[in-house]
């Protein structure tokens, strides 16, 4: 499948089994590309060091380290480690997927064309997969913004001084280290990026979400007991009707939650806030990107 390009898979990893995540999926999803998978493992707490190891592919590096516990605001520390995992790539290019993303096969083979086509091309430093994010079920998306429709910029060239930023979603690129990180320019794949993280039963939604809010301020689970058909708006969600990747095939058999978008459950009263990311989404559909509210890069049109 692949020419003269080099790709290294990296992410970074805690409290995987304890908090369901499908970490071992989305390892396995672009394995076939990938020359190298590094994985930063965190305080192993719950046997995910031994879940990584367990893949058994020679691929996969785990490294280890600690989480600074004076870091616990704006999600920072999930750019430190996921900056730790990146230092530990060789690849000239390095595929960042967090713990809850999986990459569907049939989109591989134009990955790994748009890596080797512009492995030279010093103007492009990563590339974008369209982020399609799951509610409740693998049969129901979220589509309203910052949801839906975002470019995630997953494939980045190390060498080009690019590090994780913020609470890494994203990334800059830091010159020599010696410059102010300004936005990564990126080319758009049409690769599609699954995100799982919100596919979870609703006790370990919760526990996960009150564990996060140490270091992240998302959007909380409520405590006494989490309604699917309630937490978000039915104006919120739509069906997806394509498939998924032939790796999460085991745990959408055994996925204890099935939402009825026609069920009479679902919460329609929206909040001013709500009503706001409504109108707010219409505009990001139809304005350009200058204006999308997606500046965590800059895009490319080649």
């Amino acid at each position: 499948m692949k020419d003269k390009v080099k790709i290294s898979g990296f992410t970074f990893a805690r409290n995987t089994v304890r908090f369901d995540f499908p970490i071992v999926e989305s390892i396995k999803s672009i394995l076939p590309i990938v020359d190298e998978f590094v994985v930063n493992v965190g305080p192993d707490e719950d046997g995910t060091l031994d879940l990584i190891q367990s893949i058994g592919d020679p691929k996969i590096k785990t490294i280890q380290s600690q989480w600074n516990p004076n870091v616990n605001s704006g999600g920072y520390l999930y750019s430190q480690q996921t900056n730790i995992a990146l230092f530990n790539c060789t690849g000239h290019w390095a595929f960042y997927l967090q713990a809850d993303e999986v990459v569907h096969e049939d989109d591989l083979p134009l990955i790994v064309d748009y890596a080797d086509r512009y492995l030279e091309d010093d103007e492009v430093e990563g590339l974008t997969l369209w982020h399609l994010d799951f509610w409740g079920d693998y049969r129901t998306i979220l589509n309203v913004y910052p949801y839906r429709g975002q470019r995630r910029c997953r494939l980045i060239k190390p060498h080009h001084f690019v590090l994780s930023r913020g609470d890494a979603a994203g990334f800059t690129v830091h010159p020599k280290y010696k410059e102010k990180g300004r936005k990564i320019w990126v080319l758009e794949t049409g690769a599609r990026l699954f995100h799982y993280g919100n596919v979870r039963s609703t006790g370990v939604l919760y526990a996960k979400s009150n564990s996060v809010q140490k270091y992240h301020s998302e959007r909380p689970i409520d405590g006494n007991g989490l309604d699917f058909y309630k937490h978000f708006p039915r104006q919120f969600v739509a069906s997806y009707e394509g498939n998924h990747p032939r790796v999460m095939a085991e745990r959408i058999r055994n996925h204890p939650v099935s939402l009825d978008l026609s069920s009479p459950q679902w919460r329609t009263r929206l909040t001013p806030k709500e009503k706001w990311l409504l109108l707010k989404t219409a505009f990001v559909t139809k304005i350009t990107d200058r204006f999308s509210g997606r500046g965590s890069y800059n895009l490319l049109r080649k």
